[in-house]
Order: C-alpha cells, then structure tokens, then sequence
C-alpha cells in the first residue's frame, strides 16, 4: 500500500468507529467519592469482585431468562446486551456493590446519582441531563434477570412517584462472582451489632425483616420530606390545597388510606399504631405548610 492510500486509509478509521460508537462515554466507569468514610471491609471486597470479575461476561446472561421489569410477563430474547449496554451494566454493578447496604441489601443511591457515578449521565443543549442509558442497563436487563429489584411507589400525597428503591439479591452476588455465604455472614454479624447499640440504649432488638422495613419507611420520608421542601411547584401546591380544602379529618383518612399502599398491612403492623399516627400527622402539617407558601417556594 503506498502512502497516498494509507493516509486515506488512516483517516477512514475515526470516521468508520465514530459511526459505530453512537453513545457519548463508551467506557463507562465508577468513580466514588472523593473523601469520605472508609467502608467496611466486606464492601471493598464486593466492588473488587465487581470490577475485576465482568458481570456482563457470566454465562447467566445467556441461559436466565428475564421478565418485564413492571409486568412480570417474560421477556424473548431478541434483546441482547450490546457492548456498550454491558460496559454500562458492568459499571453499574460495581456502583451497586460499593453503596450496598450490609444488613437490609438496599442501594443507597438513586437513579440519577448511579448514572452520575458511572459517567452514563448526558446533557441536550439546554444542559438538562438524561439518564435513560444507566435507566435502560438496570430496568431491561439487571431488574429482568431479577439482580435487583426495584420499588416503584406512587404516592397519592404528593400526586408523584418516589425514587425508585433499589434491594440487591442473591443473583447479584452470583454475578459480582462474590460467595453469598459470606455475605450472609457479615450481614448477621452487622445486624447483631446494631441490635447491641439498640440493647445500650434501652431499645428492643430488631429482626432482618423490620430492619428492611424501617430501611424503606426512612426512603419514602426522605422522599416526602425532599419533595415538599425542594420540589414545590404547581402540581404538589395543588394537591397540598386540595387536602387543606377537604378538612382535616377527611385529609387525614386520605393520608392513612395512602400509607396502607405504601407500605402494606405487614410492614404497618411492624411499625404499631403509635408510629403510623406520628406519620399521618407528619404529612397532614407538612402539606398544609405547603398549601399556604409562597408560590416562588423551591
């Protein structure tokens, strides 16, 4: 090939790959915080695992198969895990790992954070980000697979849904090629330690089950909190009238009839009357706060 030709050809390759790679980051990756508190041990050891073990890589992929992540209906499989969405998966699941809860298996991140973390997030020209490719990665293929499970709950308080929770499951350590005997282990062994702070201070043990509980209802009050407080635009404005209009004993029969949807007849009895009626109550002054601020709120 003489020069002419191989310059020709030399330019043809970023044009050719350029076609090829349509995402903005193709190699996505997680990047923690900088700072902050070491974590425990058993969390360095998962991210390790998810990082150097390529979960998009396990056999698994090939032969579960994966269920619509809202229907539950089984999913054909058309849809295979490109290199670009296995990058992705793969980045995400070593951002999982590190922001796992030991004791409940509760990610403690959202969907924006993860997709900020992994380098997934984009920006349109009006700078407004879209996280669909981290959205896509965990709803069509991590939550299909059943990796992960996700809560989607709606709450009629506020007349919006909540971030979405996010529970890691024995699947996910299969696929982090992390032993799910291990885990178990450190798991009982933080929650016997949290129940002996519990014990110091005069308070009753809990069980795997309330700790999961008390994990989700702290979810959804952040949520509530974070909504009326940051996000009090028109919608949430009008719903917290319409309770203030109805009176307060109609608005707190709505709101009771909300947390029985939230959060369940088993998960209430866990919490007790006193607990339930401190939330209801919680809500009822917070949406008629919101009611009566300014309109500019937020």
């Amino acid at each position: 090939m003489d020069k002419k030709n191989l310059s020709v050809f030399s330019q043809a390759i970023p044009k050719v790959f350029s076609s090829r790679c349509y995402v903005k980051n193709p190699h996505p990756c997680y990047r923690p915080p900088k700072g902050g508190v070491k974590p425990p041990h058993i969390i360095d050891a998962m991210r390790k695992a998810a990082r150097e073990n390529t979960p998009s890589h396990h056999p698994l992929w090939r032969i579960r198969p994966r269920y619509h992540a809202i229907t539950h209906k089984l999913l054909s499989n058309e849809r295979t895990m490109n290199l670009h969405r296995a990058r992705a998966v793969d980045a995400i699941m070593e951002c999982l790992a590190a922001h796992m809860n030991i004791v409940t298996g509760k990610v403690y991140m959202s969907l924006a954070q993860i997709s900020d973390a992994c380098g997934l997030t984009t920006y349109n020209a009006a700078d407004k980000p879209c996280r669909s490719r981290a959205s896509r990665a965990i709803n069509e293929h991590l939550e299909a697979i059943g990796a992960v499970l996700c809560d989607r709950i709606w709450d009629d308080t506020t007349a919006s849904y909540i971030p979405n929770i996010i529970w890691v499951t024995e699947l996910f350590f299969v696929l982090i090629g992390y032993e799910y005997g291990k885990y178990l282990s450190a798991q009982q062994q933080q929650l016997s330690w949290e129940n002996q702070k519990l014990r110091d201070v005069g308070k009753k043990s809990i069980t795997l089950i309330e700790a999961r509980c008390m994990a989700k209802a702290d979810h959804i009050r952040r949520a509530f909190n974070y909504r009326t407080k940051k996000l009090a635009r028109s919608k949430q404005r009008r719903q917290a009238c319409k309770l203030k209009a109805i009176g307060e004993q109609q608005a707190r029969k709505y709101i009771l009839n909300d947390l029985v949807k939230l959060y369940g007849k088993k998960e209430l009895e866990i919490m007790g009357y006193t607990e339930l009626n401190r939330m209801i109550k919680q809500r009822y002054y917070t949406m008629c706060k919101l009611a009566t601020a300014p309109p500019d709120i937020g």
